[in-house]
């Protein structure tokens, strides 16, 4: 939203001299334009608040003088000048500074009466209202993000997102605006270039990239001819497009853009100063996408040195800048590195934010998250539950809350607690439900964590149906061939097999088996195991001929894993791996092997899988007597020494 310039008045607004006075009489719309004028002086100066005091007074004067009523523009109750229009606009302007959108609203409404009553409706003031109006309207949007889904303003599904009712006014009003400055101006104006603009961040806000590209694209062209490329102008479209390139991972296109007002900030405001710190920010997680760790951490540092130098330590965006670094460390797994920034980034937040600022519970789940990741229970259990008490405090039912409950279930898990981990989780559940329907892919996660709590304590009717119904949700919302589906399969098998029902197991595991084959190839840690588990199955229900060939195939599998990680190390480890070789998992299966030719009396093979068994078990850092047999046999670290030959 720009400010308007001064204002200048002819003679006509200068009353004539009466009988006997030998001096003008200044008229109140000449008063008028001299207090907006000293109001635009202050504004210029950065004393906001002493012009805010001379463009209220410069309408209170035209109020007057003209008797207009506040409230509603109409042809009767209208200010007949217009001077009114500037004073307006700035007014307005003063108001969104000070983030009082609905206020700002109201007198850019006005503004946009005036202008259609004084000049008609397809005026360029009346565009240039409408544009304003827009940019309230596109913030709206994003201040309505924070609130919760169920109280914030009607929202309609677009492209599979929420489109909230700000959003397509917002659209609606900057349309009328570029049809009107299109149409007055020509197509190239810049006017038309800022509105161009404006319409493509509203595509951002949709995840639209392609048609926010198309539009940036037509602003750019515009700047560059009008305005020059060391524009601040240029350059900021060049930052918006570079952003929409970034979403769409193309990231050489998307850096050069970065690049390019980088270039401008630099030139414009040298390099202490807050855009330069969050285009070098940019560029950085570009780099960090490539996996370029290196530059990315420089540039990272960089950033946060433009940052500090514009804004001072205790700022909202220094705090950003150190999360984001901490997000980089957190995945190069320096965790002690991640923990360092992201404290530091919530001792700011606490120092400058509203207490519940939904960046602090951000930053109070990475630091639960890393707290995790190091066993730390306690420590992750704190953390997450203060971020629940700040989103308890601010709303009754969110999606975050119920995240949140999930989380802290899961901790409660894995520190041993199977009660009170119950309890969030079903908590968790609960509130899902409400918010997201029953069929909702989080639901079904939900379900899946309960199940597998009272799957281990042997409820298994309970878990069954959890597990069915994550299933049915999956199923529906992902397709039958998906990953998260595989693993809902598995996990009705592991009942059906635990309950001894064999023939509704091998039915699971072999669909499970199916659609990870699609998913994932056919030579995979998981393919493996799931074939390890059918010939479990398989050995159970008596086919042992069955059980053979599955365990067969999971140990060649587990095999072309461990030459693939041999060949990966051979070559400087360039090949990425899916998993590393595991080879206690091939004793495992071996022991199998060995335990079925036991049982058909086939003895050289039986004895060829028991030695390699115990071999793997050692390379594995177990004891070989982990090897299990079947029946009556002397224990093999005895009968097959380490050194011995296979017999």
């Amino acid at each position: 939203i720009e400010a308007s310039k001064f204002w200048t008045v002819g003679p006509s607004s200068v009353y004539a001299p009466k009988d006997n006075m030998k001096c003008y009489e200044v008229s109140p719309i000449v008063e008028a334009t001299l207090v907006f004028n000293v109001g635009q002086v202050h504004r210029r100066r950065g004393e906001f608040d002493a012009a805010a005091k001379s463009y209220d007074r410069a309408l209170e004067i035209l109020q007057i003088a003209t008797g207009f009523v506040p409230g509603e523009v109409t042809n009767k109750n209208v200010i007949q000048h217009p001077v009114v229009i500037p004073i307006l606009h700035n007014v307005g302007q003063l108001q969104y500074r000070r983030g009082d959108l609905n206020v700002a609203m109201t007198t850019y409404t006005s503004a946009l009466k005036h202008a259609q009553i004084l000049y008609g409706p397809r005026h360029v003031h009346a565009a240039s209202a409408l544009n304003c109006l827009g940019v309230l309207h596109y913030h709206a949007n994003s201040s309505e993000s924070d609130e919760d889904s169920t109280n914030s303003a009607e929202t309609t599904k677009k492209n599979g997102k929420p489109e909230r009712s700000s959003t397509r006014k917002a659209m609606g009003l900057f349309r009328q605006a570029l049809s009107i400055r299109t149409e007055n101006l020509g197509p190239d104006h810049v006017d038309v270039a800022t509105t161009l603009n404006n319409i493509g961040r509203i595509h951002v806000q949709q995840d639209e990239f392609d048609k926010a590209l198309h539009f940036y694209e037509d602003a750019l062209v515009i700047r560059r001819k009008r305005l020059g490329t060391n524009s601040l102008d240029y350059a900021a479209t060049a930052f918006n497009a570079g952003q929409s390139l970034h979403q769409k991972g193309e990231l050489d296109q998307a850096v050069e853009l970065y690049r390019e007002f980088l270039r401008v900030a630099l030139m414009k405001f040298g390099h202490s100063h807050r855009d330069v710190a969050v285009v070098l920010s940019g560029i950085a997680q570009i780099h960090q996408e490539k996996r370029e760790y290196d530059k990315a951490l420089e540039l990272y540092e960089e950033s946060l040195c433009a940052g500090r130098a514009a804004l001072g330590e205790y700022h909202s965006e220094i705090a950003m800048l150190l999360n984001r670094m901490g997000n980089f460390y957190f995945e190069r797994e320096r965790l002690e590195d991640a923990l360092r920034c992201y404290r530091r980034g919530l001792r700011i937040e606490r120092r400058v934010l509203p207490t519940d600022h939904p960046n602090i519970v951000v930053t109070l789940s990475n630091l639960g998250e890393i707290h995790r990741q190091r066993y730390e229970w306690d420590d992750a259990a704190t953390m997450y539950c203060d971020a629940l008490e700040i989103l308890r405090k601010k709303y009754e039912n969110h999606v975050d809350i119920a995240s949140t409950l999930n989380t802290i279930g899961l901790i409660h898990d894995q520190r041993g607690d199977a009660c009170l981990s119950l309890r969030y989780l079903q908590e968790a559940l609960i509130m899902r439900r409400k918010l997201l329907g029953d069929d909702h892919i989080d639901v079904s996660a939900t379900l899946v964590y309960i199940g597998t709590i009272l799957y281990r304590k042997s409820v298994f009717s309970v878990a069954m149906e959890l597990f069915s119904e994550a299933l049915r949700i999956r199923q529906t919302v992902l397709g039958r061939d998906h990953r998260d589906v595989a693993f809902a399969l598995y996990n009705i098998a592991l009942v059906h097999q635990q309950r001894g029902c064999y023939e509704q197991a091998i039915e699971y595991y072999a669909e499970t088996l199916r659609v990870e084959k699609i998913v994932l190839g056919e030579r995979h840690r998981d393919v493996s195991m799931t074939l390890f588990k059918l010939g479990e199955v398989n050995k159970a229900a008596g086919d042992l001929e069955e059980a053979l060939k599955c365990f067969q195939k999971s140990l060649d599998i587990e095999r072309s894993l461990d030459e693939s990680t041999s060949s990966s190390e051979s070559d400087g480890g360039r090949r990425p791996q899916q998993t590393s070789s595991d080879p206690a998992a091939m004793a495992r299966t071996l022991n199998e092997i060995g335990n079925i030719h036991l049982a058909r009396g086939d003895v050289v093979p039986m004895m060829d899988a028991f030695n390699e068994a115990s071999r793997l078990y050692r390379t594995a850092g177990l004891s070989p007597n982990n090897v299990v047999v079947s029946g009556h046999l002397y224990a093999l670290e005895f009968s097959c020494p380490e050194a011995a030959p296979a017999a």
